[in-house]
């Protein structure tokens, strides 16, 4: 996956050039796989990010976590971290931080697929997210919006952005939503 921004001639400047303004509204990244970077992107130039914008866009952090096929959004709330974890413990899920950041905010998806409202959730050790936590705090904050016939397979987790300045994820299920994208534009009939 390659996250990118681009040029806005209305602006004269890049779309995220402006670091003051992210930090005060809701910012999604554009997204593509490196293969279609690779095909059809053109090489301008070169330009790190500087310290400041590396530290408001983290690129350390990952663009997906907590994906798993077997496993679904529950539409009822665990009760606790230790609750949801039993779940995602027996699917594979590992006991160690996934999420090295000390706040992010998470994106709900609603019954038929549409993004809600994110919420802003902290990390209680103040500096990371476990699977336990980052899963739990996710579930209940995705499950009122559960009906049956989800719109999605499985679960994940997915980097979108930012919203004030802070990482944010949007829920999903075991694949991206440029995933499913990909897998929708070639299946037969779809042309």
């Amino acid at each position: 996956m390659a996250l990118y921004d681009t040029w806005w001639p209305h602006l004269g400047n890049w779309g995220l050039a402006n670091l003051g303004e992210i930090k005060k509204r809701r910012v999604s990244y554009y997204v593509a796989t490196a293969l279609t970077l690779a095909e059809k992107a053109t090489y301008v130039r070169s330009e790190p990010l500087t310290e400041v914008e590396r530290a408001l866009h983290r690129p350390d952090l990952p663009f997906a976590v907590a994906q798993r096929q077997v496993l679904s959004w529950p539409a009822e709330a665990p009760e606790s971290p230790e609750a949801s974890a039993r779940d995602w413990r027996s699917a594979g899920c590992p006991e160690t931080e996934v999420l090295r950041a000390s706040e992010v905010y998470l994106l709900p998806f609603g019954p038929k697929g549409g993004e809600r409202a994110g919420v802003r959730v902290r990390a209680e050790n103040g500096t990371s997210f476990g699977w336990d936590e980052l899963v739990w705090k996710a579930s209940v904050i995705q499950a009122p919006f559960i009906r049956a016939g989800a719109s999605v397979q499985g679960v994940g987790i997915y980097r979108s952005g930012l919203n004030r300045g802070v990482p944010a994820y949007y829920l999903w299920g075991s694949q991206s939503r440029l995933h499913d994208q990909i897998a929708y534009a070639h299946r037969p009939g779809t042309d």
